[in-house]
This record gives C-alpha cells, structure tokens and sequence, in this order.
C-alpha cells in the first residue's frame, strides 16, 4: 500500500483518512485530476491536495456502489481503501481503491500538488 508514501510526499503524518471528493478529465481523459483531502489524525482541518496523472493511455473504471445522490445533487467523498502509485513511463499501472470506485491508470507522469 502506498498510502504511506503518500504520506511522506505531502509530508503529513501518517494514519489519517484519505479521501477523494472528485475526479477531473482534462483533455478527453489524458489527464486526470483527483480532488482529495488528507485527515490528519487529531487535527479539525483537513488538508486538500490534487493527484494529477498526465499522459494517461489505459484506464479502468470499476463502479463498486449505485449512489442516489440527495435532492442537493452532491455526492458524499469516497473513502480511499487501498492506493498502489505504480510507475510512470508506463511501466505499472496506478491502482486506486475507495468505498465506492477503483481505477487503474497507466499514466507518464504523476504529480502531487497541495491545495495552498
């Protein structure tokens, strides 16, 4: 699992919630951009971050859950269960696994942005 490398890359302690409350296609789906947020464990602020896949080739959408969204259209986060990073180049597939969906993407680059 990845989460931990995760981690180390927003340089935030580890054992928090990571959650995904959006995904973005840019391009016809060769970016693709994943609105999250990272709950620091005891701390009341979470910490909003973009996972940015560029030059994505391969992707595999799994729906895991029918959500009914409420009358208000929005939907709830979707919790990360389990993230393997892969590697870019293509050489492995990014595997991503939430309460609600998995995606695998082959992508070129991988890039990790804070929301500041």
């Amino acid at each position: 699992m990845d989460k931990l490398t995760l981690c180390e890359m927003l340089d935030v302690p580890p054992h928090g919630v990571f959650t995904v409350t959006d995904l973005l296609p840019h391009q016809w789906g060769a970016e693709l951009v994943f609105d999250c947020l990272y709950q620091p464990p005891g701390q009341d602020e979470p910490l909003p971050f973009f996972l940015i896949l560029k030059d994505c080739r391969d992707v595999r959408w799994r729906i895991y859950a029918h959500l009914k969204p409420p009358d208000d259209q929005t939907l709830p986060q979707a919790t990360l269960v389990n993230l393997r990073l892969g590697a870019g180049n293509h050489h492995k597939p990014l595997h991503l696994l939430t309460d609600f969906f998995g995606i695998s993407v082959s992508y070129g680059d991988l890039v990790l942005r804070k929301d500041t």
